[in-house]
């Protein structure tokens, strides 16, 4: 009995306070549709929900310790697997900040599938190709994230069928 308890709250301790979800930038039917572009990709958006009873502190995007947290998983009608993460960047100026989700609430993330953004490995340049999409939240272990408070660890929003459009 008492190792059924303890595996319980262990299983309860790991459960993330984030639920993640994907808006495309537009829909046709039951089928959304994002692009992805050198420049003048359109935007999308990717939503942070805290399902937890606590307000959660996230890093701020713009940050270094923020600015890689969200990536996707896409794979490929003919089930090649992809991951598209922001590209590496120098930070001038960069300190830890935070923005503060109150439970129940949204954080929402605007992206645009740009030059900013790289694929691993190199994805093909297609028209307009039926994909599956998987956005992924990260949070590494930091000194500074737990100075701040900030839940480590790794989310995914469910898969996605959307049609990639790329220019």
């Amino acid at each position: 009995m008492l190792l059924a308890f303890a595996g319980a709250a262990s299983s309860e301790a790991q459960k993330a306070p984030f639920s993640l979800s994907v808006v495309p930038t537009n829909s046709h039917g039951d089928v959304g549709g994002i692009t992805m572009a050198q420049s003048k990709a359109r935007d999308f958006y990717v939503v942070l929900t805290n399902v937890s009873k606590d307000p959660q502190p996230v890093w701020e995007y713009w940050n270094s310790w923020g600015y890689q947290t969200i990536s996707f998983e896409l794979t490929t009608a003919e089930g090649r697997k992809f991951v598209v993460s922001k590209r590496q960047q120098d930070f001038t100026r960069n300190f830890p900040s935070t923005f503060l989700i109150q439970p129940g609430e949204h954080q929402v993330y605007t992206l645009r599938l740009d030059k900013e953004w790289v694929t691993r490995p190199l994805l093909a340049k297609a028209d307009e190709m039926p994909i599956t999409l998987k956005a992924i939240y990260e949070v590494s272990p930091t000194t500074e994230a737990t100075q701040y408070k900030v839940w480590t660890g790794r989310v995914e929003s469910r898969s996605y069928k959307f049609m990639l459009r790329q220019w």
